[in-house]
């Protein structure tokens, strides 16, 4: 009897096993009938650090290339396998391309400012000039004062040059603007482009001398975005591009100090966001200390403030990892000695903080200053999360919460600086008990939604709902000990993605 084949377009559990996958969301029939975990769709990256630094390997293609899921190799500094999902994108069997310029010429209006790529083709021109013109506007959390977002301004130049990043930005335009119009074609270039993108990175970082350039670091870093805003729907464990970005960084450090064009402080500034973000969601440190390369979000200088907030909320996540230590050793709730003073040193330093929000000035620069104080307020639910060990109802999260949400409510919901605010929003809104303001914080991330098309937006609010109903089972019983964060752990297996 003839050995199962490898199928390449079904779910991970069927393609694993060898099994031919009905490709139905979000579970497969075949995962569904035997009740197996199905693992879900698309390419696969992971990262890990090397423990030491590995010669760059050439090999003559004799050859096809295998394909990009059986793939791995090692770098100097770091080590790619592919593993957990990265995007939405699967591979589709069979869509048709008829009438596909004509289709998406309605979609995107006349071409008035071509990206003239004569490489590109006509999909992947219109693609760019989506990108372009849409996409990295929406993506970027900075005021932008009528010019070119933090995007568009740092990376627009690199994208001349067919490449990883190149790849990677038109598989998210045609992800993205798949998701805007409804058109499932594009999900197929969406899946060409991550794979090209995949294979072109691999290419780089086995040369110690692209892997430094700008470009290599940067098709990380939007590689990282996109699994964020994009990634499969309940994936277990997302590809975490933060790992090739740390290692990445921390060679151009040593190399260069504080020596860095205004494309790497950019970047740095992007992986130091995400990075701080993430430790939050994960329970646990950085992976990088950004004390000195990390003073205004987006390297924008009007975002220092908000930078200035997440300088501390990086302290609590250090903290945490203590306050953990502690209380596992202890086996009780209150810390004692240095880290109680510890706690208490941070407290200070948050309330050392002012955020003028009735400035008469510009109103970006009062939104600006009310995401900070969002971010203040937020922080400060984290700390007592962290040094107290609790949550709502106690009147002093509470107060937090109100104060946090009416700093959100202010700033439109069509502000770049609304893009920012899924955290605060997510940790306010988990530790409100009142109706109406639950009732705002389901309205507010489904207006971020429809403004920006992004699947994490109503992801996160599944979140903040499966904790509601955690908390209000735990109220029940008199408890206030529940933290968010770990109910998602539990009960999803996954992180928040609150960057």
């Amino acid at each position: 009897m003839a050995g199962h084949t490898r199928t390449r377009t079904g779910c991970w559990t069927c393609r694993e096993a060898g099994y031919k996958c009905d490709e139905q969301r979000p579970s497969c029939g075949r995962c569904a009938r035997l009740k197996k975990e199905c693992k879900g769709y698309g390419v696969k990256l992971k990262w890990k650090v090397a423990t030491s630094f590995a010669p760059a390997l050439r090999k003559h293609r004799t050859q096809r290339s295998k394909p990009v899921e059986n793939t791995s190799l090692e770098t100097p500094g770091f080590t790619t396998s592919l593993g957990p999902t990265v995007s939405v994108a699967s591979p589709p069997s069979r869509w048709g391309t008829a009438n596909l310029q004509e289709r998406f010429a309605l979609a995107l209006g006349p071409m008035t400012h071509p990206f003239a790529l004569p490489d590109l083709s006509f999909m992947d021109q219109r693609l760019m000039q989506y990108w372009i013109g849409r996409l990295s506007s929406l993506i970027s959390l900075a005021p932008r004062d009528g010019g070119a977002s933090s995007f568009q301004l740092h990376l627009t130049s690199m994208l001349y040059t067919r490449g990883a990043l190149q790849s990677t930005v038109l598989s998210m335009a045609a992800t993205h603007l798949g998701l805007v119009t409804g058109d499932t074609v594009l999900r197929f270039n969406a899946y060409k482009h991550q794979r090209d993108a995949i294979q072109r990175l691999q290419q780089l970082i086995q040369d110690p001398k692209e892997a430094d350039q700008d470009p290599t670091l940067a098709t990380v870093m939007m590689m990282q975005v996109s699994a964020r805003l994009f990634g499969d729907e309940e994936e277990a464990h997302a590809a975490n591009h933060l790992t090739g970005a740390k290692a990445m960084i921390s060679r151009r450090r040593a190399r260069t100090g504080s020596n860095r064009s205004s494309s790497e402080q950019f970047l740095t500034s992007l992986f130091a966001y995400h990075d701080i973000l993430s430790s939050v969601s994960r329970g646990s440190p950085p992976l990088d200390t950004h004390e000195s390369d990390f003073d205004a979000v987006e390297s924008a200088p009007r975002m220092r403030s908000t930078a200035m907030v997440l300088q501390v909320v990086a302290r609590i996540s250090e903290f945490h990892e203590r306050a953990k230590a502690e209380r596992l050793f202890t086996k009780q709730s209150e810390l004692q000695g240095e880290n109680y003073h510890l706690g208490a040193q941070i407290q200070q330093t948050l309330l050392n903080m002012s955020f003028d929000v009735a400035a008469n000035g510009l109103p970006e620069d009062q939104h600006i200053n009310l995401t900070a104080e969002a971010y203040r307020h937020a922080a400060f639910i984290y700390l007592y999360r962290v040094w107290f060990d609790m949550g709502a109802p106690n009147p002093t999260t509470v107060k937090h919460v109100q104060e946090c949400l009416a700093c959100i409510k202010l700033v439109l919901v069509d502000s770049p600086l609304a893009s920012s605010h899924t955290w605060p929003l997510f940790t306010a809104g988990c530790e409100t008990f009142d109706t109406d303001q639950r009732q705002f914080v389901r309205e507010r991330f489904l207006a971020m939604y429809e403004s920006r098309k992004f699947p994490s937006l109503k992801r996160v609010l599944r979140d903040v709902e499966d904790v509601w109903a955690a908390k209000d089972a735990e109220q029940i019983m008199g408890g206030m000990k529940l933290d968010c964060i770990q109910v998602i752990l539990r009960r999803r297996g996954r992180e928040v993605d609150l960057a």
